[in-house]
């Protein structure tokens, strides 16, 4: 009776099976020239997963991963521990190898190709001592992210890490005066582009709008705020106008290149940026919203005249008689515990605008209350578009790119250019005149434009400058003018360096100053690195 019924078990089981194979069949049907395919070939098609939506297939990579038996994760992180330890020893080659199986195992993990691209251009070209070793390493890097895109095509990251690169690598090494010579000078990278179009800051940034493109076209934006992605390109403008100059190229050029990052960053203001509150917002509408916020609050005061101070003389009454000493005292003569208890006593006074309409009654409530929602809206929306212009110093690039493009500021700049020449060639006489009038020249500009100093890098530009022509008028034996004409310049960087009261010396964007490795320290593999599925960020 046991056996029977194990048989008919048996037969239940075996028939449940070939149930299964029918519907898994349908399911799983392979893509051919005449068939889109079971339901999981038309998903993959559908949502660009397949191997031939996400990029070339390469045999090679292919067969690595079938001899590997379903262990393709430990081969990775044996690989990955093998390459570290090739950097540590300096073993080049076998790095370069090494690194080779870690994208034909897994070809379709970004992070594999940002992390060692950045670790070959960052990491270990800095090892070398001669610039020409060190730029092979930063363009064998390049190479290896461009090698990345063949397996991901249209992929965000890979594209803007590219741009990012060619740009920031080759444009702010110690080295880049002889790597931006090289560079334009590499024909095995450039091919037949031509010379005028080799620019590492223009290059970068076609790299970075082709990123921009796969983005437009549906690609999702992975692991990098989309503010300081859309900035990377405008900034190439604007580094690159700023590398012209710094190399002695001034006159229509120079204005043609300001005026161009102008427009790009007129463009830039008017993208829309996603918030916190669920709304978009741009940059340039900072002024608008205060000045909806304006409007709201008159209408409030009108509503309610004399409230909101009403409230808030009621706050300060009710406070402790400490808290009101404290608060009724100068502030230079506060104690230092008294500097401490201010930012308490000032929340336990502030009066929002939804205080104000709560004390509104009658026929005026609601108006009141709309009127304070208005408000609140145009405030917040205001300080988040502030927040995120401090990201991209907004405010000084916005007036940089307006002041380089007038002639007394490409004057200006010329002059001092020629003059620091002129120093260099130790023309003394010449420097000393020269200096002078490009001095001249700039007190103009910052007359015009008196905001420009409320930013270190303009005054850290000029500060090399003034000490030139200090040492200049010291080998002519003349004192430095009582009355120098730049002194408030000098004024600006004592008081930075006194106080740090002025934005940072450091003129580059947040974007800029990122560090795209920063959670992938170097000889560390990144996150999820022998992950089973190819693409985890999918």
């Amino acid at each position: 009776m046991n056996q029977q019924k194990r048989f008919y078990r048996k037969i239940v089981y075996a028939c449940i099976i070939v149930a299964l194979l029918l519907p898994l069949s349908w399911l799983s049907q392979p893509q051919t020239t005449d068939s889109d395919g079971g339901q999981l070939a038309q998903m993959r098609e559908r949502y660009q997963l397949g191997q031939a939506q996400l990029g070339e297939i390469d045999p090679a990579s292919e067969t690595i991963r079938l001899a590997t038996l379903g262990m393709r994760n430990i081969a990775a992180n044996l690989l990955w521990e093998k390459a570290n330890e090739y950097r540590k020893t300096e073993d080049w080659v076998n790095l370069s190898a090494t690194l080779e199986q870690i994208a034909r195992l897994q070809p379709n993990f970004v992070s594999v190709w940002v992390f060692q691209g950045w670790n070959l251009s960052y990491n270990i070209s800095v090892e070398f001592d001669d610039y020409h070793d060190r730029y092979y390493w930063v363009i064998k890097g390049i190479d290896f992210l461009k090698e990345g895109t063949t397996y991901n095509k249209d992929e965000p990251r890979l594209l803007g890490k590219i741009g990012f690169t060619i740009a920031q690598k080759i444009g702010r090494a110690d080295e880049h005066v002889q790597f931006r010579e090289m560079f334009v000078e590499d024909d095995d990278f450039h091919g037949s582009v031509p010379v005028s179009q080799r620019d590492n800051w223009l290059v970068g940034r076609q790299w970075m709008l082709k990123a921009e493109e796969a983005v437009a076209r549906g690609v999702p934006l992975r692991g990098q705020s989309p503010l300081l992605f859309y900035s990377h390109p405008v900034m190439c403008l604007i580094n690159y106008a700023e590398a012209i100059e710094s190399e002695g190229t001034f006159g229509e050029v120079a204005k043609n290149a300001w005026r161009q990052a102008a427009e790009n960053w007129a463009e830039f203001s008017n993208h829309d940026f996603p918030t916190k509150y669920n709304v978009f917002a741009r940059l340039n509408e900072k002024e608008d919203y205060e000045e909806k916020s304006k409007q709201a609050q008159a209408k409030l005061e009108e509503l309610a005249p004399g409230l909101r101070e009403q409230i808030r003389e009621e706050r300060i009454a009710a406070l402790s008689e400490e808290e009101r000493d404290a608060y009724n005292t100068s502030p230079e003569s506060r104690t230092s515990k008294q500097q401490q208890m201010m930012f308490p006593i000032s929340l336990k006074i502030e009066v929002t605008h939804r205080d104000v309409a709560d004390r509104v009654e009658g026929e005026d409530r609601a108006a009141a209350l709309q009127a304070a929602e208005e408000a609140t809206f145009a405030d917040e929306m205001a300080r988040a578009i502030d927040i995120d212009r401090g990201i991209v110093n907004y405010d000084y690039w916005k007036l940089r790119c307006e002041v380089e493009q007038q002639d007394d500021a490409l004057a200006a700049r010329k002059l001092v250019y020629d003059a620091d020449q002129a120093f260099a060639d130790a023309e003394i006489t010449q420097a000393a005149s020269l200096y002078e009038e490009g001095f001249d020249k700039w007190r103009n500009v910052l007359d015009a434009y008196p905001k420009l100093l409320d930013d270190a890098a303009t005054s850290d530009e000029l500060i090399e400058s003034i000490d030139h022509y200090r040492r200049v008028l010291h080998q002519l034996d003349r004192e430095f003018p009582k009355e120098f004409v730049l002194q408030n310049v000098l004024d600006a960087d004592d008081l930075y360096r006194g106080t740090g009261q002025r934005q940072s010396t450091n003129n580059k964007t947040e974007a800029e100053s990122a560090d795209p490795t920063q959670s992938n320290p170097a000889g560390a593999a990144p996150e999820g690195a022998a992950a089973g599925g190819e693409n985890p960020e999918a």
